[in-house]
């Protein structure tokens, strides 16, 4: 697997309307808010609220989930769903808000173009819980699958932003407990860089039209708490990353995270990790949530399922239903 770099041009007149919308309605409010610990659990629900408007196909099965004592869902898209395939996923939010539910418009797409069940973790954020409890829900639910009779070779790791930090850091314990590591992992937008110390942070403070960094500065510390943010466990940037299977990122040229993903490419290639990372001109944080009306987020979903089926193929993993199998839909079926 090639390590590339990948400028990939926005033109669409959606992307140039997602983007305004959120920088002069969006970004202003989330600045201004008093992120007090009453504000926060309001903006979980409001949160959830919102993008549940986002459109689900009528033909994904969703199911309550419960692997290793994590809650979450299954979500299940397409007829070409190889029963042994499994995304795990971890969605964004800041490590304070968001939920599976909230990510559907994500995890059914990715369940569609990987052709793989996807498990959202409901995994355990502030301000009730602060870090290790998200990355110990993560690596319980990865091992929990394990014991269900999932390969490695058959389970890709994803998330978006604080999603793709818990990703990271999954790999990095699974690597530490010697756990055997997943095929791949995908993130998107990844907050890898928690000290908030990555050049864009600056010079797109202005351009990004979604995040503002006095927000970004504030759930990074109610996330590690007396931790500190610099622990490769927190902040991978910083992390020894030899070893981890292949890596596939995806930003957005004009986000504050662009740093977390550039330094993150060129340390993992540095360490012998194979890395893609495609670079999205001017598109928003998580823009690919907008597949299916934003024509570069359909494209850059479409992109993902590639490099997922190429992955699991150099892993060793299945390419196709066993001759007489059945597909399993949601999480009804918890057996291989």
């Amino acid at each position: 697997m090639e390590n590339r770099n990948l400028q990939r041009p926005a033109w669409s007149w959606q992307g140039r309307a997602v983007a305004g919308w959120f920088r002069r309605v969006v970004k202003p409010v989330v600045a201004r808010a008093p992120l007090t610990r009453r504000i926060m659990k309001f903006s979980q629900l409001g949160f959830d609220t919102v993008t549940l408007a986002l459109p689900v196909h009528p033909d994904v099965h969703i199911a309550p989930a419960d692997v290793g004592g994590v809650p979450g869902e299954w979500v299940s898209r397409g007829d070409e769903t190889i029963a042994g395939r499994v995304v795990l996923y971890f969605h964004g939010g800041g490590y304070f808000f968001g939920s599976p539910r909230s990510h559907r418009a994500v995890t059914w797409r990715l369940s569609r173009t990987c052709r793989a069940r996807v498990l959202a973790l409901d995994y355990r954020q502030p301000p009730d819980w602060h870090y290790p409890a998200p990355l110990e829900d993560a690596v319980r639910a990865y091992r929990a699958l394990l014991d269900r009779g999932f390969a490695p070779s058959d389970i890709v790791l994803a998330g978006d932003s604080a999603g793709g930090n818990l990703a990271l850091v999954t790999l990095l314990r699974l690597r530490q407990l010697g756990v055997a590591l997943p095929a791949c992992a995908v993130l998107i937008s990844p907050w890898t860089d928690l000290t908030c110390s990555g050049e864009s942070i600056v010079t797109n403070a202005d351009q990004d039209p979604m995040i503002p960094v006095n927000a970004l500065r504030f759930i990074s510390r109610a996330y590690h708490g007396s931790y500190d943010p610099a622990e490769p466990l927190i902040s991978p940037v910083h992390a020894d990353l030899a070893g981890l299977p292949p890596l596939f990122i995806q930003v957005g040229s004009t986000e504050v995270l662009l740093s977390d993903a550039l330094n993150l490419a060129e340390r993992a290639r540095g360490q012998g990790v194979p890395c893609e990372l495609q670079v999205w001109d001017r598109m928003t944080h998580v823009f690919q949530a907008l597949a299916g009306w934003l024509p570069e987020a359909s494209r850059a979903v479409r992109e993902i399922g590639t490099f997922v089926e190429e992955a699991v193929e150099r892993a060793g993993g299945e390419q196709a239903l066993p001759a007489g199998a059945r597909l399993v839909h949601g999480g009804m079926n918890n057996s291989r």
